[in-house]
């Protein structure tokens, strides 16, 4: 006997009665009455598009009916402390939902875990249905196999457990007729020896007439619900497909209502009169007292399971453990990304080409010393005014320096004489003219300008050189370094980016996966709640963001010299928590939508804004009022805030700029994990 089995063998396994299921204001399921007896195959045949799926899954629970009861081994599915879904039921979909990085071992071993079993039992069973199945060497990989070999797998995973009731999606789609009857055998001897009631969907009418039962499904309803031998008795035709055929014509004829089971008093026969009188369905008419919830089952019920979360946590490291590239790819990437933030932002550009218009006469030349004093940043080309004027126009120099015919004597004259002309002023000035389409290379040419004078000014003036300075002073600064760069700025928020970020990417992405190949959903029909998955993905996946941050900060540090100040564990704790409100908002995206192409797009569409309004390339004070408001409620501009505080100022939890960066980090994690699992649970 099988766990939870009943020996009431009057009692049916899965009883609907007047089930209305409507999807998008379609109706899917039309008053469906259906009952399985225990210990018998039932058939539900019809074409694709009839409703079979919609009912298997609304008998695990995975989909709420509008209207009507159904009852699975005796309670309602989903019911709390009621194992459908659960242990109590095998259920084998259309799609293979295979991990195709799994060996068969791994893929028992899995589903063994979620369900209860110990390690004899998982390895006896394994035994059993690799030779009960005829599946290949049980440690070869499932991508490996071919389609029969993994729709075989497929069904042993439905069988692995011994459960009391089969649920099985047209198993025998895009098989060999020889595979489709060994399944059918395989489910007859199981049904005969162990007493499990099965319902099989398949659009093949003919195979059929093995079940014990058969329901004939058209556009959401039966049309007839009996023994097959029975049907083509009653409908004097030799094969179920005429039956269907003459139960479709005398539908679309009459109109009527579905044709109930054998076992009330109707006529089968589509060519006499089947007036009927319509059955409204109540809970009452069934005589069923409604269940009570017992409060210590519900709130079992909700507590995560340690045994799903080891399974689906071993599940990821063994998928990780497959794929090398993939591992590689997410340890190396972030590297990847900081090395080239470091090298390539922030720098000072060299080798800027700037034209020199030189007419200065004096002896010496005073214009010969200033020009002395650049370094390689400026690479000097001498021309006359018009082809130098001529060569910025057409993109050749970034500049002009032009120097008048008296610039030496002018110079000197607006130096030590009281009173000059305004003439002598501009003979002693260094004129330039600047491309300003590149802010960041004009202000560089600007700065390097600044520079020779005041070496060209201690250099000709020596002792007297306070007389042409500018007269401020920057002393040594009370934070950072006085040559701070621009790559010291943004790498604090580049760093909480790249972990952000990546974790989004991978996390919605996988799910999105995932679901589109049924994985999540067996996963779900064998007992896994949605909270158990997302916490398996944040414990899994934190190991992974440990060693990317880890990577992270050697580079950053080590490598490319970024100072730190402050305390490394609040630094690598930030990090961390940047990486899960990352992974959560891609859970989030991933519960949402079912595509690859609008997860992508929408984790797209979020990085930039974010980017842009989170302070990180660019300080938020210089943003309008409005979105500067609106950035301080974003994840990541108080904790870049906090990581600047940490690296430059050796600040801790003393100072609230860090604090606040942990509080609203903690805050989005918490806010975007329950918004998962509140999006995945409706739409679960």
């Amino acid at each position: 006997m099988y766990p939870g089995a009943t020996n009431d063998i009057s009692q049916p396994v899965i009883e609907c009665r007047g089930v209305c299921m409507s999807y998008r204001k379609l109706n899917v399921l039309n008053n469906l009455n259906l009952t399985l007896s225990q210990g018998k195959i039932y058939g539900l045949l019809g074409p694709s598009g009839c409703g079979k799926t919609t009912f298997l899954r609304c008998a695990l629970g995975r989909l709420c009916i509008s209207k009507g009861t159904i009852t699975v081994l005796g309670k309602p599915p989903a019911f709390p402390g009621h194992e459908v879904p659960g242990r109590m039921v095998g259920y084998m979909p259309q799609e293979l939902a295979l991990y195709n990085e799994f060996s068969i071992t791994d893929t028992f071993w899995f589903f063994g875990r979620i369900h209860g079993l110990n390690s004899k039992d998982i390895e006896s069973r394994l035994s059993f249905l690799v030779k009960f199945l005829n599946l290949p060497d049980k440690n070869q990989l499932v991508k490996h196999l071919s389609d029969g070999q993994k729709r075989r797998v497929s069904l042993a995973v439905a069988l692995l457990h011994k459960p009391q009731l089969l649920l099985l999606d047209e198993p025998t789609v895009g098989v060999d007729p020889i595979l489709r009857a060994r399944i059918w055998q395989h489910l007859a001897d199981v049904v005969k020896d162990q007493k499990v009631s099965v319902i099989i969907t398949t659009h093949y009418i003919e195979e059929a007439s093995q079940a014990n039962m058969v329901g004939l499904m058209r556009d959401g309803h039966l049309l007839a619900e009996a023994p097959p031998d029975e049907l083509m008795r009653l409908h004097d035709v030799s094969t179920l497909e005429k039956v269907f055929l003459n139960l479709c014509n005398a539908s679309d004829q009459s109109s009527a209502k579905p044709i109930s089971a054998v076992g009330e008093k109707t006529n089968l026969n589509p060519g006499e009169n089947n007036e009927q009188i319509p059955i409204q369905i109540h809970e009452d008419v069934y005589n069923k007292p409604k269940l009570r919830v017992d409060r210590n089952l519900l709130l079992k019920s909700m507590v995560p399971r340690w045994r799903n979360i080891m399974a689906l946590v071993i599940k990821t490291f063994i998928r990780i453990r497959r794929m090398p590239g993939f591992l590689v790819f997410q340890f190396l990437l972030p590297v990847i990304q900081i090395s080239l933030v470091c090298l390539c932002i922030g720098g000072i550009p060299e080798n800027l080409p700037v034209a020199v218009v030189n007419n200065d006469t004096g002896q010496p030349a005073m214009s010969q010393i200033f020009l002395s004093h650049f370094d390689n940043t400026i690479t000097q080309i001498h021309l006359n005014q018009f082809d130098a004027i001529k060569g910025v126009l057409d993109g050749k120099y970034w500049g002009v320096i032009g120097f008048a015919a008296n610039f030496s004597q002018d110079f000197l004259s607006r130096i030590y004489e009281k009173i000059v002309k305004q003439s002598v002023v501009d003979g002693g000035s260094i004129h330039v003219w600047l491309d300003m389409t590149n802010p960041e290379i004009s202000i560089t040419v600007q700065l390097k300008l600044q520079e020779a004078f005041e070496d060209f000014v201690k250099d000709v003036l020596g002792t007297f050189s306070y007389l042409a300075s500018v007269p401020i002073k920057i002393e040594e600064p009370i934070h950072g370094d006085k040559h701070l760069n621009f790559t010291t700025f943004i790498t604090p928020g580049i760093i909480l980016s790249i972990a952000f970020f990546l974790a989004v990417g991978l996390t919605a992405l996988s799910f999105v996966i995932e679901r589109r190949e049924g994985l999540l959903d067996r996963s779900w029909v064998a007992g896994v709640s949605s909270l158990e998955i997302i916490l398996a993905h944040v414990f899994s996946h934190l190991l992974t963001m440990i060693i990317q941050t880890t990577l992270l900060l050697i580079f950053t540090f080590l490598v490319f010299k970024i100072p730190n100040e402050g305390n490394l564990f609040l630094i690598v704790i930030l990090i961390v928590m940047q990486g899960i409100t990352g992974m959560s908002l891609g859970l989030v995206i991933s519960a949402a939508f079912d595509d690859e192409q609008s997860a992508v797009q929408v984790a797209l569409g979020i990085f930039y804004p974010d980017i842009v309004l989170s302070g990180i390339i660019w300080p938020i004070e210089s943003t309008p009022y409005a979105l500067r408001c609106f950035s301080l409620i974003l994840p990541q501009t108080y904790a870049a805030e906090a990581l600047r505080g940490i690296l430059y100022r050796g600040w801790g939890f003393t100072h609230w700029p860090v604090w606040s960066g942990f509080l609203i980090t903690l805050a989005w994690n918490v806010f975007f994990l329950l918004l998962a699992t509140i999006i995945t649970k409706i739409r679960k």
